[in-house]
């Protein structure tokens, strides 16, 4: 089973005309970021965040907003230290006739009117909209990682069909590289004794020879097959994988001089490109 790493994932929970939502956008990255919008969440909370996204996924990029319509409460108390200053300061001057003192007077001096903005704690109805998010954003990455494999398995189908015509043709390459040079010898009019063309012949083999390259084709190919049947993540030993399976077609290609080949070999060359950049979206 393939997951992508791209999702969207949301959890709603209400109580008593309280409600809280928690959205989770997902994207590539190669380990676990996780970044928060929204209002501040209290140390705890982010921190219980952070462990439960991490206990489901292994790569991606996190985007976690939490957002609730709990009522802010303010509260305001008058240092009334400062009060009995201020007012023994101003019967104390002679510039002040009246010390009666009215809010607009002292609102704006520091320390005189202390406001707070306190919000009540969301944490257990934020816990529970956590994992209702993380549940449905492991539903949607799973429901892309399915497109994913598809695409991947066609992919997988072609390499495989194309690697069967290329060693299927491999044993007449090497008699049409002799017909080749033959012709070219009789062409330049070059005359070679039996020990020489014999030498020039195994040359040529040994040059040209493309067994390895299919057989490691083949075990590449094979690797990527069995992907399909594990359970566990894809993405990292998906894209060793296909490192060496282009490593191995490109040696092929360079090899090959028949055109219709060497064509075959190029595409599939242009396929694991293709298969990488699939690989680099799946966890």
């Amino acid at each position: 089973m393939f997951q992508s790493m791209t999702g969207y994932g949301s959890g709603k929970v209400s109580h008593k005309g309280f409600e809280i939502l928690c959205e989770i956008k997902s994207v590539n990255n190669r380990y676990v970021d996780i970044s928060f919008r929204g209002f501040t969440l209290p140390n705890d909370f982010e921190e219980y965040v952070k462990i439960q996204i991490k206990k489901k996924f292994l790569r991606g990029s996190f985007e976690v907003k939490i957002n609730d319509n709990f009522p802010t409460e303010h509260t305001y108390e008058i240092n009334e230290t400062s009060l009995k200053r201020l007012k023994h300061s101003l019967v104390s001057s002679k510039y002040f006739q009246n010390n009666a003192l009215k809010l607009s007077d002292i609102k704006d001096i520091p320390g005189l009117l202390i406001a707070q903005s306190t919000k009540r704690d969301t944490s257990n109805l934020g816990k529970k909209a956590l994992n209702i998010a993380i549940k449905n954003l492991v539903d949607s990455r799973i429901q892309e990682g399915k497109k994913i494999e598809k695409i991947i398995l066609a992919k997988v189908l072609f390499l495989i069909n194309t690697h069967k015509k290329i060693d299927k043709s491999a044993d007449s390459l090497l008699k049409h590289r002799i017909k080749a040079l033959r012709k070219k010898m009789k062409k330049e009019d070059i005359k070679l004794n039996d020990e020489e063309i014999s030498s020039e012949l195994s040359n040529i083999a040994l040059k040209h020879d493309i067994s390895e390259e299919l057989e490691r084709i083949k075990f590449h190919l094979d690797s990527l097959r069995k992907l399909f049947k594990t359970k566990k993540a894809h993405g990292k030993k998906m894209d060793f994988i296909l490192q060496e399976l282009f490593r191995e077609v490109n040696t092929l290609s360079v090899k090959l001089n028949k055109p219709d080949l060497k064509d075959l070999a190029l595409t599939m060359k242009l396929k694991v490109e293709e298969l990488r950049e699939q690989a680099q979206n799946l966890e």
